[in-house]
């Protein structure tokens, strides 16, 4: 008893788009009945959500394989070598997201695996094709860089608010924008931390990794204003504000926590 449903691939067959990519010119055989057509067994495995956008990844790795005229049903996957998958995944990868380019190279090691597993490939063949790298790649962090004007334009709410929140807040801005400081060393800050003649703070990072970093005029403006009003008790240089305007000492700021009340 079969553990694929081919009626499903039959449709997923009928509905192949083409398009037109520079191609490595591989070979086409006869096609294959779908129970013995390596990408339909692969397809055939996957969920229903799952069977599309990759039969969409491995006809597109097809036309790269062949040439326009092809989907993933219409080539001989026995064929493919290390050589053809090493084109590919620099193909994609000048064109897709890292993320995006392994999910399409993860459906052409699956189809791969099928071919020798329905013995069309040699073990040998099967895992030098396959044996291609994942993508490796950074992605910005999630959110958008703020312009100038709207930092200006923060700061301004900030020095415009007549509460201690205000105060604080136009520091912590500040610091953010001229030291290049993240959310969690803004608040780790101590004020033994600060050096007010250097204009210096001493910056505790990720796997307790220390660094130095001046300050601008600007920034230490902020700062000195915030420092007026918070006092020189020993303790994060941040600390609550909560809503009676009153400064809690013993409970420094959270960075996962919005600084407005």
């Amino acid at each position: 008893m079969r553990d694929f449903n081919l009626d499903a691939l039959a449709l997923l067959a009928s509905e192949t788009s083409l398009s037109s990519p520079s191609n490595l010119e591989l070979s086409v055989s006869e096609v294959l009945p779908l129970d013995q057509n390596p990408a339909a067994v692969y397809l055939a495995r996957l969920t229903k959500n799952g069977r599309r956008p990759q039969k969409n990844a491995l006809d597109m790795i097809a036309r790269i394989l062949v040439g326009e005229d092809a989907n993933c049903f219409s080539i001989d996957w026995s064929q493919v070598r290390y050589q053809h998958t090493a084109a590919v995944r620099s193909y994609l990868m000048d064109r897709y997201a890292p993320a995006t380019a392994n999910r399409m190279l993860s459906a052409l090691r699956g189809t791969l695996e099928q071919a020798w597993l329905l013995g069309q490939m040699s073990a040998e063949n099967y895992m030098r094709a396959a044996h291609v790298k994942a993508v490796i790649g950074e992605t910005l962090p999630a959110g958008r860089a703020l312009s100038k004007d709207e930092i200006a334009a923060l700061l301004q709410d900030c020095i415009n608010d007549p509460r201690p929140i205000g105060a604080r807040d136009a520091a912590v801005i500040a610091i953010l924008y001229s030291g290049g400081l993240r959310r969690a060393e803004v608040t780790k800050l101590e004020l033994s931390d600060y050096n007010q003649e250097e204009s210096m703070l001493k910056v505790h990072g990720k796997r307790s990794k220390e660094r130095t970093v001046y300050l601008v005029k600007g920034a230490v403006a902020a700062l000195e204003a915030w420092l007026e009003i918070r006092g020189d008790e020993n303790g994060p240089i941040f600390v609550t504000v909560n809503k009676g305007n009153n400064l809690v000492m013993a409970k420094p700021l959270k960075h996962k926590v919005s600084t407005t009340y």
